[in-house]
């Protein structure tokens, strides 16, 4: 509403005036003006679409001096009454007297029974309307006052309305200013936290004691960075008063909001502006990339940003970043200027000769691509290359093996002698060729001005040569010969261009001899297809067998594996079915062991499954390092030491007392020992015995020699020598327990999922993978395993290269 409208504002500070302030009498109560502030923020949560400057949450109330003594808040369509200001309550001082227990002392004096001019704070800042002033003048009252709520009076002293930083942040939307700015330039670090279970008592006394007017929850824990997860206000504090919470027990997660959103450091004002808007909030929390707390963001550091000297500060920065852009944009300008009239001279003359060298190219593509007579081609190649370089001679030599080679085409100029059948040429023509062990041409502009030696100068003057370049001709990597051109009448710098030239040559030549050559080919893979063809046809039939074959194995597998996983389930499912019909009977805690044990049985299946698949298809390398077995063995062995003598086994261990470290991996070798175990006690009857042994094979015999070498020493007293150690010997683990396999079951025991009849009396369960995981990590580390079962004995024995 417009107490007054005597004075036209400027159209910004207008729409920042809030013309429905909260307005009471000295004589209010405390608790109407709590409820005032509490039903505010309550009527903000119901409408949180409505995001206009003038349904904004008010914060405070304006006491003023009026005949009435009742509550006013005089709507847009009523008519105005002369009032004047006599103090303020906002939120903040609502937080202060909860914090210092003056409204935890109800008892002796009730809400409404305390005066709001007891408690009110007298305005010291106001703003009076007038025509020089503008919104920049409440920006500046703003930081100067260090205040939160700004009073308007016309130039009576009569009310007008009230401008907080949150109006004027949603009138004034300086875009550029806002984007130039990071958060982490602007944010608060020193921060009020709490942690979840803080009462809101204890919220309220902290925000009193640092002046703040939010605590940021923390999630508690043992993590040394705090992790917010809401934001207590002072809206919230009030709202808590006016529905009248016990604030010493409710804790902070009744009344925070949650954070569903966090600024980085990096982000720019313009975003944290528009995500107040869009929340309807006056801060937002500011957080690393791992979550942590590193500070807030408030309307009022955006509004920092709007006053006069900052903003001055930041159109001379970028006045003075322009200027020095079209200081350097001048000089570029210059210098480009310069290089591209060189470059335009250059080009002139260059395009010419690309143009002509494009022709020759074309032409020679063109019947390339029109003839597969070889010798044709090469023919026209050179006459058309010696015309355009104007050379003396251009010859295309052939090397037919490292010593031998010939001329296969040559266009000589008149005057100057050919070359096809000069014996000279034939025996000089292997120091061309050794050129291109290390580069790829060969240029000589003047031969008496080169590195050559004296005899391949003798070797060229007989040939009339006084400049030659060379080109290797390359065919699938291999060097097929070679394209030359000589001039005979003095020396010649050879262009670049003129190197180029060539080297496209060499490679359109290139293609035209594979192009004969495969023309060669085709003629003899003709006559070999339908040989082929038949060969692949039957190679297919192989194929498809194998297929079938692997179809049926797949199918067989994918049955088993099927069954395998359904029956825990099952038993899962019933035991969960009979708790339902009964879940308070005797047998509930049958029905969950039963649970559990199926669990476990369920979760080892899948991660032998794992297991198998990972060891078969090879797709994780395994580390291996050196395992000292004389310390690694106790862990092992001893807790099946319990395990044997709850069901009164006997487990006997026997291991060779100088047992060396070997290189393997930790991991799968305990796997293959704690399965084997546990097959053997799994299988072995009460009171059976169990023997673990670990040795290495074949010291048995030399240490049998060696002390039948020494009681024949005593005997006959002669120097007998010793029998000398093996050279190489195998780590042997044996274990055996009294348990038999049938004979017919021994090959497939190591099958997935197979499980010998009738062989687990005490129905102790299992996967049927284990003794296929132990297969497959014994081949991973490269050992063997073997089964022995006879005369109510099973013996399994494995065996890793020492």
């Amino acid at each position: 509403m417009e107490f007054y409208q005597s004075v036209r504002y400027s159209s910004a500070l207008e729409q920042a005036i809030d013309r429905n302030p909260f307005i009471v009498t000295p004589e209010t109560s405390l608790a109407d003006v709590i409820k005032l502030l509490g039903q505010s923020q309550n009527s903000c949560l119901l409408n949180p679409s409505n995001s206009s400057v003038e349904d904004s949450r008010a914060s405070c109330v304006l006491v003023i001096h009026q005949d009435s003594e009742e509550i006013i808040h005089i709507l847009p369509d009523e008519q105005p009454q002369p009032s004047s200001l006599l103090g303020i309550v906002t939120e903040r001082d609502i937080v202060q007297l909860m914090a210092t227990g003056i409204l935890d002392n109800l008892t002796e004096a009730p809400l409404h029974k305390i005066r709001v001019a007891e408690i009110m704070s007298p305005v010291s800042v106001s703003l009076t309307e007038s025509d020089d002033q503008d919104i920049f003048t409440a920006l500046s009252l703003f930081r100067q006052h260090q205040i939160l709520h700004l009073p308007v009076l016309d130039s009576r002293g009569q009310l007008v309305g009230v401008i907080t930083p949150e109006r004027i942040r949603r009138v004034l939307q300086p875009s550029n200013i806002l984007r130039l700015r990071r958060v982490g330039d602007e944010m608060t670090t020193q921060v009020v936290t709490a942690p979840m279970t803080t009462s809101v008592l204890s919220l309220a006394q902290m925000m009193a004691a640092h002046q703040a007017s939010c605590v940021v929850i923390f999630q508690t824990g043992t993590q040394k960075k705090l992790t917010p997860v809401g934001l207590v206000t002072e809206q919230d504090i009030v709202e808590a008063q006016f529905l009248e919470l016990d604030l010493t027990v409710t804790p902070a997660t009744t009344v925070m909001g949650t954070l569903c959103f966090y600024l980085k450091a990096n982000d720019s004002l313009w975003m944290a502006h528009q995500e107040m808007q869009k929340q309807q909030v006056q801060r937002l929390v500011v957080c690393g990339d791992e979550g942590e707390l590193l500070g807030i963001i408030t309307q009022v550091s955006l509004l920092r940003m709007l006053d006069p000297t900052e903003m001055y500060r930041v159109v001379r920065q970028l006045q003075q970043s322009v200027n020095q852009l079209q200081t350097e944009k001048v000089e570029l300008l210059k210098s480009r200027n310069a290089e591209l009239e060189k470059q335009v001279q250059e080009r002139t003359s260059k395009v010419h000769e690309q143009l002509q060298r494009e022709r020759l190219l074309a032409k020679i593509s063109m019947r390339i691509h029109q003839s597969l007579n070889l010798d044709e081609i090469l023919n026209a190649t050179v006459a058309e290359v010696r015309q355009f370089l104007e050379a003396d001679r251009v010859f295309i030599y052939h090397l037919e093996s490292e010593e031998t080679g010939k001329l296969v085409a040559e266009s000589v100029a008149v005057g100057w002698k050919s070359l096809t059948n000069d014996q000279l040429f034939k025996d000089s023509a292997q120091c061309y060729l050794t050129v291109f062990e290390h580069d790829n041409i060969y240029a000589i502009s003047d031969i008496y001005k080169s590195s050559l030696t004296p005899e391949e100068i003798r070797q060229l003057k007989k040939q009339e040569v006084a400049a030659y370049l060379i080109v290797p001709i390359l065919q699938d990597g291999q060097l097929w010969g070679m394209i030359t051109a000589h001039q005979c009448s003095g020396s010649r710098h050879w262009q670049p261009s003129e190197t180029i030239l060539l080297q496209q040559l060499a490679t359109q030549l290139a293609i035209a001899i594979q192009q004969a050559q495969l023309y060669q080919q085709v003629q003899a893979l003709n006559t070999d297809l339908e040989r082929q063809v038949q060969d692949r046809t039957a190679e297919l039939q192989q194929k498809v067998q194998e297929l079938q074959q692997l179809n049926i194995l797949k199918d067989d597998f994918l049955s088993t594996v099927s069954h395998e996983l359904r029956t825990p389930l099952a038993n899962m499912k019933m035991a969960i079915h009979m708790l339902k019909i009964a879940p308070n009977s005797e047998r509930g805690q049958k029905y969950l062991e039963i649970l559990g044990s199926e669990c476990i049985r369920e979760t080892n299946l899948i991660n032998d499954l794992l297991d198998l698949q990972r060891l078969e298809s090879s797709s994780t390398p395994i580390a291996i390092e050196s395992l000292d077995l004389l310390e690694w063995l106790p862990n092992i062995v001893t807790p099946f030491y319990s395990r044997t003598q709850e069901r009164h086994q006997v487990l006997n261990v026997a291991y060779y007392p100088h047992l060396k470290p070997i290189k393997t991996n930790c991991n799968s070798l305990e796997r293959i020992l704690a399965e084997l175990l546990n097959n053997a006690c799994k299988y072995t009857p009460n009171g059976g015995e169990i023997f673990l042994g670990i040795h290495y094979q074949g010291l048995s015999n030399w240490r049998e020699l060696t002390a039948e070498t020494k009681s024949k020493r005593k005997k006959k007293k002669q120097d007998i020598p010793l029998p000398s150690p093996p050279i190489s010997a195998a780590l042997q683990i044996v274990i055996r327990n009294q348990a038999e396999i049938p004979q017919k079951e021994l090959p497939r025991i190591f099958e997935k999922f197979y499980r010998v009849p009738n062989a687990d009396p005490w129905k102790q369960g299992g996967t049927g993978l284990g003794l296929a995981l132990v297969q497959k990590l014994v081949a991973q580390l490269g050992g063997t395993i073997q089964v022995e079962s006879n005369q109510n004995i099973t013996t399994f024995t494995v065996e890793f290269p020492y």
